[in-house]
């Protein structure tokens, strides 16, 4: 028993390491302000479905295939379900719109929108936490819905190492089953 604490405990100790290393990355980037250029009509529906997820109005399940997946620095979501709950435990943030969001064309299947946001604003924090992240959105060939949608803090690539991609996917399972039950 006490080498399997043992074990747990270094389990536990890595996944916050890595936590930590790959939110401290995405953090101390810069991403410089967006061109003030208008968002690109050709991507209409994504801007509408970022600027829905990140005010607090959650995901448009309808836009999305059953398989969607959700990545930032934080979780990795997988399934409409995990990605749904961790847009709801958004709301718990305070999430506000500094800037409207702005979407950029990349090709058919891709596009990226530009979003300039504010959090945890309060008497205590009246400028809240405001951050510049990247949604990169990909749609399926077939039939057009999002299969995936990675946030880049500061525009910053996410770490690829499997310890990286690891401690990701056990905070995004964490927070589909934790949200349900703090957020009723």
């Amino acid at each position: 028993a006490p080498r399997l604490r043992e074990a747990a405990g270094a389990l536990v100790t890595g996944h916050c390491v890595f936590t930590a290393a790959g939110i401290g990355a995405a953090c101390t980037s810069r991403l410089d302000a967006p061109a003030t250029a208008p968002s690109d009509p050709r991507c209409s529906k994504e801007r509408a479905l970022a600027a829905a997820m990140y005010s607090g109005r959650g995901l448009d399940e309808q836009a999305c295939s059953p398989r969607v997946t959700f990545t930032d620095p934080v979780a990795r979501c997988s399934g409409r379900r995990e990605v749904s709950e961790a847009f709801r435990a958004l709301t718990f943030c305070r999430p506000e719109h500094v800037e409207a969001p702005r979407a950029n064309f990349i090709d058919d299947l891709t596009s990226t929108v530009d979003l300039h946001q504010r959090y945890f604003s309060c008497a205590l924090l009246p400028s809240g936490l405001v951050v510049r992240s990247t949604l990169l959105v990909r749609r399926r060939a077939a039939d057009g819905l999002v299969c995936e949608l990675e946030e880049r803090w500061n525009g910053a690539l996410l770490f690829g190492w499997v310890a990286f991609r690891w401690a990701r996917r056990v905070n995004g399972m964490l927070s589909s089953l934790l949200t349900p039950l703090l957020l009723r």
